[in-house]
């Protein structure tokens, strides 16, 4: 059976980079990788577009166990509050937005096996 990644990709307000990793590293790792469903979580930004450009700056690559399990990955107090502040710090459109998609694109993704 193939692996199951949730493909968060994403552009971020105008920020500092070395203030966003340091975010990254203390708050948004511990906060996704404290739950069991969460198999890796990590983060990456685009450095260069090499052949066209990509329709975001940043993504996130979370490895789940199941992806039925979705909901009760997103319903984890501490996972809803980091969702909840990286939308209120760092999303491009803050809270509110009438749109989420616009600060955070999500797809569920299933790895070829073999």
């Amino acid at each position: 059976m193939g692996k199951k990644l949730v493909l968060l990709t994403y552009t971020p307000r105008p920020l500092d980079e070395d203030e966003y990793s340091r975010f990254i590293r203390e708050i948004d790792y511990p906060a996704f990788r404290q739950n069991p469903d969460i198999l890796d979580y990590s983060c990456w930004r685009v450095r260069d577009s090499v052949q066209g450009s990509e329709s975001f700056t940043h993504f996130d690559l979370m490895e789940v166990a199941d992806l039925g399990r979705w909901e009760a990955i997103a319903a984890d107090p501490i996972v809803r509050g980091n969702v909840e502040r990286w939308t209120r710090e760092w999303s491009r459109h803050g809270e509110g937005h009438p749109t989420p998609a616009d600060n955070l694109k999500m797809s569920f993704c299933e790895r070829y096996w073999g």
